[in-house]
């Protein structure tokens, strides 16, 4: 059974500025760099002609980034990047509702054609970049726990053409339906967020453990097929979901039909496998297996994520009794 949202993977062209920018403003801390060695085994696991490649991984709150900086690098057209463009497309930190963060990473390297700003739910919202153009959202929430002493992870996003068939795929991955979906835009204040003219758009989101998966459907401007992306290229690669049965999930997308790039095997400290979605991006599913203070459960116990979790927890609660009421 998949148990959470493990982390996010990233390629990057520069891991040391890389691990440098994303450990600013303590939204992530360093846990430990790795190789990855160019042998038939993980040519296969990560179907590269050229597996090697340096790696770190940095624990965040309710949330973990992987970070590669392969030695083959295709060569990815900025369009790929564009806010409404199919793929795996952004992560989200949230905080309190100030500007502390954003100017921090700003500060750090990172860009922005806008700074925070509202869209009438009650939180701040902006989109940034890193320094090699990887888009990041900013989201400040009303209901931060005042011990909160970090940005934690809230959402990854996907953006597809075809809406429907990606959130039924993650439904059935995840075994989580859909808990919410509407269409927006086109309204000045999402315009001024995406730094597009005219956006119109649908949304969905499913609710795991520690953190959402978020998909968007973009109508203007269109979303369109993506090209089926290499690990190696430049930009998020992937997204991994912890697994409490690895051989059993396996099996399961196995009868399904899922197409996997091969069975589960030891990697480092944990058994993962890897897989596409319908749109050709790629997931993981990982079970670890002795370094556990990496896992989702850790991450919802530790000081920070605890007190995220309790806060965010009575905050929706308080949304559905205002919702029954009315």
């Amino acid at each position: 059974m998949i148990t959470g949202l493990h982390h996010v993977g990233l390629s990057v062209l520069n891991l040391d500025a890389a691990i440098d920018f994303y450990t600013k403003q303590h939204a992530y801390n360093l846990s430990h760099r790795f190789d990855v060695e160019d042998n038939a085994n993980n040519r296969a696991m990560l179907q590269l002609d050229n597996a090697s490649a340096r790696g770190a991984f940095l624990q965040g709150s309710l949330g973990c980034l992987e970070l590669f900086e392969y030695a083959c690098k295709p060569e990815m057209d900025q369009e790929d990047k564009a806010v409404y463009s199919a793929g795996i497309r952004h992560i989200c930190l949230q905080s309190e509702i100030s500007d502390r963060l954003y100017d921090g990473l700003v500060a750090a390297g990172a860009t922005s054609h806008a700074r925070p700003s509202g869209l009438g739910t009650g939180n701040s919202y902006v989109y940034i970049r890193d320094p090699e153009g990887n888009l990041l959202e900013l989201e400040g929430t009303p209901w931060a726990p005042e011990e909160a002493r970090r940005p934690w992870f809230a959402h990854v996003a996907l953006v597809t053409p075809d809406i429907s068939r990606l959130t039924d795929f993650y439904a059935l991955l995840t075994g989580i339906d859909i808990h919410r979906q509407g269409s927006f835009g086109p309204s000045p204040k999402f315009d001024h967020v995406a730094g597009l003219s005219d956006i119109c758009f649908t949304g969905a989101w499913s609710r795991l453990a520690n953190a959402e998966l978020e998909f968007w459907c973009y109508a203007h401007p269109s979303t369109l097929p993506g090209n089926r992306r290499s690990l190696a290229t430049p930009g998020w690669n992937h997204i991994c979901f912890e697994s409490d049965d690895i051989d059993a999930d396996y099996a399961r997308l196995v009868a399904h039909g899922i197409e996997l790039h091969g069975p589960p095997h030891m990697f480092g400290n944990a058994r993962l496998f890897f897989g596409r979605d319908p749109d050709g991006n790629v997931f993981e599913v990982l079970q670890p297996s002795l370094d556990k203070q990496l896992t989702v459960a850790a991450m919802l116990q530790e000081a920070n994520g605890h007190s995220v979790d309790a806060a965010r927890t009575a905050y929706r609660n308080r949304l559905a009794a205002t919702a029954t009421e009315a």
